[in-house]
């Protein structure tokens, strides 16, 4: 497959994308405008029937159900989250596959709750890399760096203030 973007000239073996068929839960749906055309993709987690990964704090089971259409019990695999081209998800006439289902709100959270172990995301500021290492001085500098347009929205003693580095 092509790549759609007007300055790209790659060639997309979509088959090492997706591995064969499976399913996916779509977790983002993102478009990003790329000159004249508009580039649709998906951000997903992939699902295996394969117990290899089970003991993973970045796998999540999944049961089988009507609502979300899975044949059966599945694993996410919250670590191998990606993004692809919305093309990959379309038959060589340009339809959209079916949608299987749908996962019910409990293990949609308990997903969101791996994403966050696995990206390292504290609820917790006092955690924050900026807030732990930045000074005046290079906020400063980083500041000036800066376009002018977007400096003059910005109130730099207050972002200071919020930072509480004086």
């Amino acid at each position: 497959m092509e790549c759609k973007t007007v300055d790209c000239k790659l060639i997309v073996n979509y088959s090492r994308v997706l591995r064969g068929e499976h399913h996916y839960l779509f977790w983002e749906i993102d478009q990003f405008q790329d000159k004249s055309e508009c580039l649709q993709t998906f951000t997903v987690i992939p699902l295996t029937f394969q117990e290899t990964c089970k003991g993973l704090p970045t796998a999540y089971p999944i049961n089988s159900t009507s609502k979300n259409g899975l044949d059966r019990n599945s694993l996410a695999l919250v670590h191998q989250i990606c993004t692809i081209d919305a093309n990959c998800f379309k038959d060589s006439q340009g339809n959209w596959f079916e949608r299987v289902g749908q996962v019910d709100k409990g293990d949609k959270e308990s997903i969101e709750e791996r994403l966050k172990y696995f990206l390292n995301l504290e609820n917790d500021s006092s955690d924050d890399w900026l807030i732990e290492n930045v000074s005046v001085e290079v906020l400063e500098k980083v500041f000036d760096y800066l376009p002018k347009d977007m400096t003059k929205k910005i109130d730099l003693e207050k972002v200071i203030s919020d930072l509480e580095l004086w």
